[in-house]
């Protein structure tokens, strides 16, 4: 379709609008949000600026332009016709001023120097080449007064001029700049799709309404109002901030084979052909093989009073030991029946020793000689302590007898592990099927099927370490809180935490001792920590206190589970807030324990919610956010929501509009005293 065509349109309004300003702020993208409907996120905006991209047969040559061209104004129709000029002061730009009906005088909000331009080159420019032309003044980029900065700089060029808080102008200087050229002022926003129309239907309007008193004779012009008020901009609520949950840290200690190799709070020797030692942790091995669980069990049930006691010298005053023959096994350890066919468990004292009592039916066979406790040196930490000494068959070899073990700790299998045979004689000695399994696939060379039988063996080793902590079975050490004693797990509880592991593994008294005492700690917020460190998930209950929690996490250096209760306490507050209940004192008292606890995500979520219900707290506590600290408040009123320059711009809007209502109202009185006036004399002179 050709430009022609709209002016032969009868009662059809063509306009033709200029676009000029300085470069970079912003006019090719507003007459392309106009023209186009294009929408860019506000990276793409700012991120490159290509200096007029609009041609000026852009009519001609596109349809979908064509289109968008027509409006209606004030039961009007026009066909609104944008020139995109170059922003540099130096070129001529006369080209685009001739012929030219409303000019749309264009800066950045973000750059005082094109506010300073418009009143020092651009309006004697426009006054030179077209004086009687209407012109329009427009504030763009409005979406960088609240915008993240930091975002916005990164993602422009690297030459680019950085975009400083200090340079976003408020509206009223915009304002005062358009009072004293006497023109209209508005303000756009691309990327928030804000103020488009207002600009360009004022444009219109005021082409319209020069036009008219140059061809008074058309009488559909004469519904055209003056260019109307723009409503000030309302910027969004900043969304909340996301509680990012750090990876869970990987200690040193949880690699394959540490804490067997460093048996740290060790509570087993096994002794292997009379002379090896490897000691090990019951937890670990229970958890891992019904063998041993059965095994330690009946060790906790035939001797419960298990606390040995010592005289000053060290040495044991009485010492339980149990042997394990089946029926039918000598004194040499031959090989004794199956499991079935056991009857008993002998008790053999030496002399000076307790007797035990008689045992009743057993689950063992062939593998152990005895067990009993004495007094051991931690090959570790360097402390004597009470461990639980097994004493195995001397068929069974030091070597694949610690690759078990490693596997009942760790649940992997070496594929390049020397003595496979051995390793799987032992592990169906000691009932561990899974092991025996994987050693099968291997020399099969099938070894793939090894990863399902790994994941089933965590999953039943994970259903069993919540079953004993639920028990308390295998405990040993107990923590006195404030209001109670916890029984924990020393081998769990140093692979989880660094501070635990340097506490039980050092040379600090706790490594040794039964009990630690734990002032200021509450049994609730202890069971959540123990909770943790055993399941790396938060179990709360009713009666925690989340922000306690965070306070014995910091203590503990657990950063994970800082952040899992930062979470909770976020989603805790949301959720009473949405059910309709207040809680803006609440988040006042949760911001200053956050902040002093170091939980800046919380800090950060509190101060968040303050600042966009800012008008809610203030009015209600206003005291208490006087009294938050200088920089608190400093923050309140830089994030506040609505921001203060909103509030101002309201203000103003109400009180201009109330005055253009009232200057309306008495013309319309005017019109219609004139009217009577002339009706009046009208009649009297008929």
């Amino acid at each position: 379709m050709d430009i022609d065509m709209d002016y032969e349109r009868p009662n059809v309004e063509t306009i033709k609008c200029v676009v000029v300003g300085d470069n970079a702020v912003g006019k090719t993208r507003l007459i392309c949000a106009r023209a186009c409907n294009t929408t860019l996120n506000q990276y793409q905006l700012l991120s490159t600026h290509v200096p007029t991209v609009w041609a000026i047969d852009q009519y001609r040559v596109c349809q979908e332009v064509l289109e968008r061209s027509r409006d209606v104004v004030d039961e009007v129709s026009v066909s609104l016709r944008l020139w995109d000029t170059f922003g540099d002061h130096h070129k001529d730009r006369r080209f685009a001023y001739g012929r030219s009906d409303v000019v749309v005088l264009c800066f950045s909000i973000a750059n005082p120097n094109s506010l300073n331009h418009v009143k020092t080159m651009w309006c004697q420019e426009i006054k030179h080449f077209c004086p009687r032309t209407p012109v329009i003044l427009v504030g763009c980029q409005l979406d960088l007064r609240y915008a993240d900065l930091e975002a916005v700089n990164r993602a422009r060029r690297p030459l680019a001029r950085p975009i400083k808080r200090g340079d976003i102008l408020p509206p009223e200087r915009g304002r005062e700049v358009a009072k004293e050229l006497g023109i209209p002022y508005y303000e756009t926003s691309v990327f928030d799709q804000f103020g488009i129309k207002d600009v360009f239907d004022n444009a219109i309007r005021a082409a319209l309404i020069s036009r008219r008193h140059l061809q008074f004779w058309k009488s559909h012009l004469k519904k055209v109002q003056k260019p109307l008020l723009q409503a000030p901009f309302l910027p969004p609520k900043a969304p909340p901030p996301l509680i990012k949950i750090p990876e869970c840290p990987i200690l040193k200690i949880n690699d394959v084979g540490y804490l067997l190799d460093n048996p740290l709070c060790a509570d087993v020797l096994f002794i292997l052909q009379e002379q090896t030692q490897i000691f090990a942790h019951k937890f670990y091995l229970a958890t891992s093989s019904s063998k041993f669980y059965d095994l330690f069990s009946m060790e906790c049930e035939e001797m419960p009073d298990s606390t040995e006691s010592f005289c000053s010298e060290g040495s044991i005053l009485l010492t339980r030991t149990c042997s394990l023959e089946a029926v039918g096994q000598g004194a040499e350890g031959a090989a004794a029946p199956s499991s079935a066919s056991t009857e008993g468990l002998q008790v053999e004292p030496e002399a000076g020793e307790a007797t035990c009592p008689k045992q009743g039916p057993t689950l063992w066979g062939k593998g152990f000689i005895s067990l009993h406790q004495e007094m051991q040196i931690n090959p570790v930490s360097k402390r004597v302590c009470g461990v639980t000494v097994v004493k195995m068959e001397t068929s069974i070899q030091p070597g694949p007898f610690k690759t078990v073990l490693q596997f009942l700790y760790t649940g992997q299998l070496d594929e390049n592990e020397r003595d496979l045979t051995r390793v799987a004689q032992i592990a169906e000695i000691l009932e561990v099927f899974d092991l025996r399994m994987m050693v099968e696939n291997i020399t099969n060379k099938e070894a793939f099927m090894n990863q399902e039988i790994t994941k089933a063996f965590h999953v039943r080793k994970a259903n069993r370490i919540k079953e004993c902590l639920c028990k308390e079975t295998f405990s040993d050490v107990t923590f006195v809180l404030e209001d109670g004693k916890i029984n924990a797990h020393k081998p769990l509880l140093i692979c989880s935490c660094e501070w635990m592991s340097a506490m039980f593994g050092g040379s600090f008294v706790e490594s040794s001792n039964s009990e630690v005492v734990l002032p200021n700690i509450t049994k609730t917020s202890m069971q959540a920590v123990l909770d943790y460190l055993y399941t790396k998930q938060l179990s709360c209950s009713q009666d925690l206190d989340p922000l306690e929690l965070i306070a014995l996490a910091n203590r503990f250096c657990l950063p994970h589970l800082a952040a899992l209760a930062e979470q909770h306490t976020v989603q805790a507050l949301t959720r009473t807030a949405m059910s309709g209940v207040c809680i803006d004192g609440e988040v006042l008292c949760v911001l200053e324990i956050a902040q002093f606890h170091n939980a800046k995500q919380l800090a950060a979520w509190c101060l968040h919610y303050i600042c966009t219900n800012y008008n809610s707290v203030c009015s209600k506590f206003r005291k208490e956010i006087k009294m938050k600290s200088p920089d608190n408040q400093e923050y309140f009123e830089k994030h506040r929501w609505p921001p203060i320059w909103y509030l101002k711009e309201e203000d103003h809007f109400q009180r201009v509009k109330k005055e253009r209502e009232k200057e309306e109202l008495a013309l319309n009185k005017h019109h219609s005293k004139r009217k009577w006036c002339f009706w009046s004399s009208s009649t009297v002179v008929a």
